[in-house]
């Protein structure tokens, strides 16, 4: 089965993995104990099952006679390693500052973890979904081994990466929930939209998810040998603002950007209506989402708040404009679209942007590295609701302490939101829900970003691959559960 993919993964170490398709991947190889639902309800995977102890102890059972893809025997203590190895200092993992609310994890016996925590963590079920590696994979010394040829205990073995184009995995006999029924995976990185198309339009290829633009699936959904199968997804589009200095330092020029980008147009006609308009990060039909006043499509409040933050039109509508500014974008066809209706729509208010798109690992990297004024780029998911810490928290922002893994590229500084989003951490469900609430409104204040949509989950599908069911929120994890038609042969390399 061939899987296409719009770029590489940047690890397929968990500890590592930053991108989605990294994640994703990881995911499938190294899965942790437990994962999230399309409703972002926690689930076991390696656990069998989980309690809370008390605010400050959680405990794990693991499934019996689980194994890793080496034949070793996955245990308590594997896990112990794994967690240890994430918060020492020694494997640099951009994903440690995540864990220091843990005191210590003990290997009760062989099918018994516990995590003792420092102080009440509330979204400590998300920071517990962390791939499980074996103990001796799990310190600096392992570092290169595990990224190289990573062995976990998913339903899919790592088998080979012969360059960043192309990955295989084949099925794990040992896999928990049984042998998967799909035949070895072959991932191959095609990063031109174009030719992802043609690939599936010839056969070529299996099964694409998230990676084609809306504006090609009518031709894709013509095609007998096609499936086009979607479902509400969570995945967030936005503009990133670098809020370090310059103009968009100043919260009155994010506002007045806000109020100059039209979402609904974009929605109709360059995603087909496959994306829902959004006002924050978090969707709708989450827990913890809240109502808010948002900005609003307003080019007469735009030009109100630009006089007022220094930069008044300097000649009239459509002479010189007021500001410009550069948006950095990946070169998929679809961001790359979506950059030139955000530039005509700020051109419209006065702005001027100039937009560069680049290949994506450049691209990201000069996202982490906060070298951008504007940038396109999507949550792939949004599940537990301290991602808003992770994106907007003062303490989160990129740089060598956290190794450029810091989630608040934008450099957001605001010590009142700080208060809310660690009070979050600290309290029950309920008590949470009103400090985020409390959050978006505050966010909504500060706009550090413009929130744009929550797509769609799309997956292109062949009819040789039968039982795949896309998931909310863009895994790859359904595989495991897929097979192959009858009567599909093999496709030649």
């Amino acid at each position: 089965m061939t899987v296409l993919l719009e770029s590489p993964p940047d690890s397929l170490d968990d500890r590592f993995a930053l991108t989605a398709n990294g994640q994703r991947l990881a995911a499938l190889i190294t899965p942790g104990l437990l994962a999230f639902d399309d409703a972002s309800q926690p689930t076991p995977v390696l656990a069998e099952s989980f309690r809370e102890v008390s605010p400050t102890l959680m405990e794990f059972t693991l499934r019996p006679g689980l194994t890793f893809h080496d034949g070793s025997a996955l245990t308590a203590e594997d896990v112990k390693a794994t967690y240890d190895g994430l918060r020492d200092a020694a494997v640099r993992s951009p994903k440690a500052e995540r864990y220091a609310v843990l005191e210590r994890v003990e290997a009760v016996d062989v099918r018994t973890v516990r995590f003792h925590l420092k102080r009440p963590h509330a979204p400590l079920l998300a920071e517990l979904s962390a791939g499980i590696i074996p103990a001796e994979r799990a310190s600096a010394a392992s570092v290169v081994a595990q990224g190289e040829h990573p062995v976990g205990a998913g339903p899919f073995r790592f088998e080979s990466w012969p360059d960043e184009e192309h990955l295989t995995l084949a099925p794990f006999a040992g896999w928990h929930a049984g042998t998967p029924a799909l035949p070895r995976l072959r991932f191959r990185v095609v990063r031109d939209e174009t030719t992802r198309v043609l690939e599936l339009l010839k056969g070529r290829a299996d099964l694409a998810v998230n990676v084609v633009s809306p504006a090609v699936l009518p031709v894709l959904r013509r095609e007998s040998h096609l499936r086009v199968l979607s479902r509400p997804g969570t995945g967030f589009a936005y503009v990133g603002l670098n809020l370090r200095e310059g103009p968009l330092a100043d919260a009155r020029v994010r506002r007045a950007l806000c109020h100059l980008v039209d979402v609904g147009p974009v929605v109709e006609h360059k995603l087909h209506g496959l994306a829902k308009a959004s006002r924050g990060l978090l969707p709708s039909a989450h827990w913890a989402w809240a109502p808010s006043a948002g900005c609003g499509y307003s080019p007469e409040a735009a030009a109100r708040l630009l006089d007022a933050a220094g930069y008044p039109d300097p000649d009239g509508p459509g002479g010189r404009p007021r500001l410009t500014l550069s948006l950095k974008t990946s070169t998929d066809r679809l961001r790359r679209a979506v950059g030139l209706v955000l530039k005509e729509q700020l051109a419209r208010g006065g702005v001027q942007v100039e937009v560069r798109a680049l290949e994506f690992g450049t691209f990201f990297e000069d996202v982490r590295r906060g070298r951008f004024e504007l940038f396109t780029l999507k949550w792939a998911s949004v599940m537990e609701p301290d991602l808003l810490r992770g994106a907007f928290h003062s303490a989160n922002i990129p740089g060598p302490e956290n190794h450029w893994g810091g989630f608040n590229r934008g450099a957001l500084r605001d010590a009142s939101l700080d208060a809310l989003l660690e009070e979050a951490l600290r309290v029950p469900r309920e008590e949470r829900k009103v400090l985020y609430m409390e959050a978006q409104q505050r966010l909504d204040a500060l706009m550090p970003i413009l929130p744009l949509w929550h797509e769609d989950s799309v997956a292109v599908v062949s009819t040789r691959l039968e039982g795949f069911e896309p998931s909310a929120h863009g895994l790859l994890t359904p595989l495991a559960r897929a097979r192959l038609a009858p009567g599909a042969g093999k496709r030649t390399p």
